[in-house]
């Protein structure tokens, strides 16, 4: 079924009685490349630790009693993260912005003027919204493949420290590449219809029984107001907005970290999880040898805590940091959804 939805972004309702052979043979594809992966690791581990048993990851110690609902599991937590992301970046406008690169801090100023030599136009869409759009001058802009952005992706995780774990690199990019195969039977598109934007096709997909429909039907009226309305900025501007600009982002940043793990259950339970572990090795004094060994690495912003005390007083303020951010979205108002009452 999910190689079904990705492969022609169609609905559960229409899947067919007899799919394709070749359709058939990609799936088997897929299977062999992510088990190629996730059973070299598990020889790894099987191998290094002497442990009566391994298990692959990703995969329940019981796949079959437990599979089925395990991977319910993991699908659900994936499009709450998903929808966590959009939110995200609806947040900003930045949702649906085809034309126009948007700009929240001076490497991406630099990387988006670079795209023309600057020839293009800034616009700001107002002092609430922390972001800058800069509109290429020439040919429209076209939507980047999904393998594309799987590899920016992976590259900007790796720049900052940080790696998907080898068998979730593995699937995405398998994802990734089913997706983008859309383009042979779409004309080059792998997303919209010849001539669609992207908000035309994500609205035309989005089902009216879905509970979130009104949210982005909202969303969508105000992102074409709002960009209606966009005032253009000279280069000098645009250059003076920077700043203030990318603090703020940097402070989203760390406030979506917060509300990340308040809103949804699954990961606020795997982060209490975590929290206790941490606190257990603070009260047995093992964190300080975890951290000097490698076997526990604590990141702030860009770079690594090594002190275990910097590391428990973090944990401890955690959870107020949490509620705080989630009470404060929670309470605030949108002006595109207060019309609709």
């Amino acid at each position: 079924m999910i190689f079904y939805l990705t492969k022609t972004g169609g609905d559960s309702r229409m899947f067919p009685e007899v799919m394709p052979t070749k359709w058939f043979a990609e799936i088997y594809d897929i299977r062999f490349k992510l088990y190629n992966v996730l059973q070299r690791r598990k020889r790894l581990v099987h191998e290094s630790t002497m442990a009566r048993e391994a298990f692959h990851d990703f995969h329940p110690h019981d796949l079959d009693h437990d599979g089925e609902a395990f991977f319910s599991k993991l699908i659900a937590k994936e499009a709450a993260a998903t929808e966590l992301c959009a939110g995200r970046l609806m947040g900003n406008f930045v949702l649906f912005s085809d034309t126009y690169v948007p700009v929240q801090s001076g490497m991406a100023f630099y990387k988006a003027i670079q795209k023309d030599g600057g020839k293009g136009t800034f616009y700001t869409l107002g002092a609430d919204v922390h972001c800058l759009f800069y509109k290429p001058a020439g040919e429209a802009l076209t939507t980047p493949d999904p393998v594309e952005c799987f590899h920016a992706l992976v590259d900007h995780a790796n720049m900052t420290g940080r790696k998907f774990e080898v068998g979730y690199a593995t699937a995405f990019e398998a994802f990734s590449e089913v997706l983008q195969s859309r383009k042979d039977g779409l004309a080059g598109n792998w997303f919209t219809a010849p001539g669609e934007s992207s908000k035309d096709a994500f609205m035309r997909r989005l089902k009216k029984s879905d509970p979130a429909h009104h949210i982005f039907q909202a969303y969508a009226q105000e992102h074409t107001d709002r960009f209606a309305a966009a005032k253009a900025l000279s280069m000098d501007e645009a250059m003076d907005q920077m700043p203030e600009i990318e603090r703020k982002y940097k402070l989203e940043c760390q406030e979506y970290s917060n509300v990340l793990y308040g809103v949804n259950d699954e990961l606020a339970a795997a982060a209490k999880l975590e929290q206790e572990q941490i606190a257990k090795l603070a009260d047995i004094g093992e964190l300080q040898g975890k951290l000097d060994a490698g076997s526990l690495v604590a990141i702030e912003g860009f770079a690594v805590v090594k002190q275990a005390s910097a590391v428990t007083k973090a944990v401890e303020e955690f959870d107020s940091a949490r509620d705080k951010a989630v009470d404060a979205v929670m309470a605030t108002k949108l002006p595109a959804l207060e019309k609709r009452k």
